[in-house]
């Protein structure tokens, strides 16, 4: 397995790119391949449309680890075998690990900073794929920052911390593994976050905005 069919594999099984896609990025035209040339890529290790966004909550790191095992395993579902065999490593720290607090808002103050820290880290090998603010006309390709287009972090985080609740006496045990890894999953979306610069990023949070200002800023962005 060379460093191109990693690349192809990483990039379908943990960013979910289209194999359109894949043949732009390998140098042909989506036109003219109709990505047949990634699909004979994928189809060589017996990765199927199936599996696509399958390693999706596994860091880059681990997720290329695992795809050169893949020529290793002897199934017609490496992919499964696989994800039987390891568990996310930027999840183990929260395996079996609770917190009792009065509501799923004191929840996230309490892990608005692995909130955030998890996210940066996670879409740091997407980030380099994009490469440029997506702000249209921003050509700025120093310090991009993660920014959520739809819904935003602390919104995500309560709807999986809600998920995941029990009551006890008159307060609530949450699940922290269970709880980061549907955060993670939520993101899984084509829009879920883009990148931006500096400025932009920040044009995007300023609190003074209306929602309509929120809205025509959006339309400015790039995919």
């Amino acid at each position: 397995m060379n460093k191109d069919e990693i690349d192809i594999l990483l990039y379908f099984l943990k960013a979910g790119f289209s194999t359109r896609e894949l043949d732009k990025r390998m140098g042909f035209s989506p036109k003219k391949s109709k990505g047949w040339e990634s699909w004979d890529i994928l189809q060589k290790y017996n990765i199927n449309t199936k599996d696509k966004g399958k390693l999706f909550v596994y860091t880059s790191r681990q997720a290329r680890l695992m795809i050169k095992d893949i020529p290793n395993i002897k199934s017609k579902s490496p992919i499964d075998i696989l994800l039987s065999i390891n568990k996310p490593d930027n999840l183990k720290r929260f395996a079996d690990s609770f917190l009792i607090t009065e509501n799923p808002e004191s929840l996230y103050q309490i892990m608005k900073g692995e909130t955030r820290n998890i996210i940066r880290d996670f879409f740091i090998t997407k980030k380099k794929i994009i490469g440029i603010c997506q702000y249209k006309g921003c050509n700025e390709t120093k310090a991009l920052e993660t920014a959520h287009y739809g819904k935003s972090r602390p919104e995500i985080f309560l709807e999986s911390a809600n998920k995941y609740k029990q009551s006890t006496s008159n307060k609530f045990m949450f699940d922290l593994a269970k709880i980061f890894e549907d955060y993670l999953m939520s993101h899984s979306g084509n829009k879920s976050v883009c990148f931006l610069c500096k400025s932009h990023h920040r044009q995007l949070d300023d609190s003074g905005n209306t929602q309509k200002d929120i809205r025509l800023f959006k339309q400015k962005i790039e995919w």
